[in-house]
Parts: C-alpha cells; structure tokens; sequence
C-alpha cells in the first residue's frame, strides 16, 4: 500500500471510481468536525479519526465533544453522533454502515437532543409565561 492511502484511497487510486462505502467514510469524518470543531488533520497530532477513537477510550463525552457547545448537549445525544461518526469511519468498507443507517441513527440523535431542548422549555419559568402572555393577550 502506498504510504498515507487508506483502503478506499488505494480501491480510488486503483479503478477512478468512488462508492457508497467511500462516501459513507467521508461524511463520517465530516460528521467528526462538526461535533468535535477540529480539522481533519492536525500537523502532529494525525488524523481526526485517531484523535477522537483515542479521546472515546476515555468514556468523556466533554474531551470530544466541541469546548464551544460549553456542554449545551443531550450526552447520550452526542455518543450516539460520534459513535455513528466512528462506524462511518470502519477500516474496513465492509464495516461500515449503509447511509440509510446512518440517517436512522442521526434521527435517533437528533430526536434525543430535541426531547432535552423540549424539556428544558416546558420548565423553564420564561417560556411559561410567555406561552400564557399570548395566550391572554386579546388580538386587534
């Protein structure tokens, strides 16, 4: 293998043709900058899906997830992201989910974050009384 080619780099280089499962590789590293706000590579430090494998072995969502978000996220909401991010990732293409599964997990992800978001909503005093100041306010 040539030097700093991965397995679908080598399947491009050899047959011109991108798939499915190169697509899917791509979208999870893209998946991986958005939650994490890091480039895919970092001079030093590699590549963007060894970093985060290496901060995930640690069990702290905080050490991958973006320091910008100040830990505004559902957790569970985030592992599921990253971890669908890391499947995308697989070494191997025949590892690697189906887009329409990485759409399902997004969903999953998306829905539980939502769900903190509605919550924190009904809860929270302001919102309340804002819900009732339009409710009880005549319209002209």
């Amino acid at each position: 293998m040539m030097p700093g080619l991965s397995a679908q780099g080598m399947q491009y280089y050899h047959t011109g043709r991108l798939t499915e499962s190169s697509d899917v590789y791509s979208f999870g590293v893209v998946l991986l900058e958005i939650a994490t706000g890091e480039p895919p590579i970092l001079p030093g430090h590699g590549h963007i899906v060894q970093r985060m494998k290496q901060k995930m072995a640690t069990g702290n969502i905080t050490s991958v997830a973006d320091a910008r978000l100040g830990g505004a996220y559902e957790v569970t909401s985030m592992w599921k992201l990253v971890d669908t991010a890391i499947a995308c990732t697989a070494d191997a293409a025949v590892g690697r989910p189906t887009m329409a599964a990485v759409v399902a997990q997004l969903k999953e992800s998306i829905a539980l974050e939502e769900a903190r978001v509605d919550s924190a909503v009904r809860v929270s005093p302001v919102s309340d009384t804002v819900a009732l100041v339009s409710t009880f306010i005549p319209s002209a």
